[in-house]
């Protein structure tokens, strides 16, 4: 499973959008890195990618999702009869500031050697997609997504920005969803273990979506926050670095976000006293829960429940 379809699971994505075109020449690239993030939709034709792992087709319908630091670099396919096109989308999945998008580093298209990699592109990495992919038979629904950010992006048209970003994220829940479920299937271009072996970030979620199952069967508890140790086969300080890498939070800090997202559900979904939610939460002292609603929401559960019941 690709690093973004868990990560989105749990973490919030706040995408932006540097840059989008649609062209209709030939993809005739040498060797290059990008900063940002890059997602390619081939439009008309195929042609050849190059990485440091050798040279991959794609093809009409082939979607191409390029990291940071990647070095790669493409060569389109002599086709008249078809001709060749793609859309192209530069972006973040949170944005920060970078100067420059793209750096050049060979002189032709071709293979990719290791040692070509300029230092700068090896220090590069990506936590939401740390490899180069390559997505097969994307459909309709996705070449209409890409080609309405493309086309929003050249049109300085009213409420822009908002058009990107809600674009981008129905792509980002398409694409989430059919690699889920299977519909759609990618392959790995590029085969980067830093930052973490890819098991040990495959058994923060685990753990992670273990803690989701707990809050919502109202099994949770204080101890829930040691039972990583049960499957999690590495050190306590790697493991709390991954866990605030992958989520933003400590696990104590997460899991009290959790009971406090609970808490307010039922607050708003059900006439539970706030003692019955405080315990359907983890918490047998219901002062002690409204205290931390309160610093979570700013409002006391009462005050929530009285607030937001009656905007509506």
């Amino acid at each position: 499973m690709l690093p973004f379809v868990q990560l989105a699971q749990f973490r919030e994505i706040r995408p932006h959008i540097r840059f989008a075109h649609y062209t209709d020449y030939p993809m005739k690239v040498p060797s290059r890195y990008i900063r940002d993030h890059e997602l390619i939709f081939v439009d008309r034709g195929r042609g050849t990618v190059f990485t440091e792992h050798g040279a991959f087709p794609y093809a009409e319908r082939s979607l191409l999702m390029v990291p940071p630091g990647v070095l790669h670099s493409f060569k389109d396919d002599p086709d008249p009869s078809t001709g060749h096109a793609h859309w192209a989308v530069h972006f973040d999945w949170e944005p920060h500031k970078s100067e420059g998008l793209v750096y050049i580093v060979g002189d032709e298209e071709g293979p990719i050697r290791q040692d070509e990699t300029p230092r700068e592109a090896a220090e590069l990495s990506s936590l939401w997609l740390p490899n180069m992919v390559r997505i097969d038979r994307a459909g309709d629904e996705i070449q209409a997504l890409v080609r309405r950010i493309a086309d929003a992006f050249s049109d300085d048209r009213p409420f822009r920005k908002l058009e990107l970003q809600t674009s981008f994220l129905q792509l980002l829940l398409l694409l989430a969803e059919r690699l889920h479920d299977g519909t759609l299937s990618c392959t790995l271009l590029t085969d980067r273990k830093k930052n973490g072996k890819p098991r040990d970030r495959s058994d923060i979620t685990h753990y992670i979506l273990k803690m989701h199952d707990a809050v919502r069967q109202n099994a949770v508890s204080d101890g829930i926050l040691h039972q990583w140790q049960e499957t999690v086969f590495f050190s306590a300080p790697h493991f709390h670095r991954l866990f605030k890498e992958q989520t933003g939070n400590t696990p104590h800090e997460y899991l009290t976000k959790l009971r406090m997202e609970k808490g307010a559900l039922l607050l708003l979904g059900t006439k539970l006293p706030v003692q019955e939610i405080a315990y359907a939460c983890g918490y047998e002292d219901s002062k002690y829960f409204s205290r931390l609603f309160r610093q979570y929401e700013k409002f006391s559960p009462m005050q929530y429940r009285r607030h937001f019941l009656r905007a509506k």
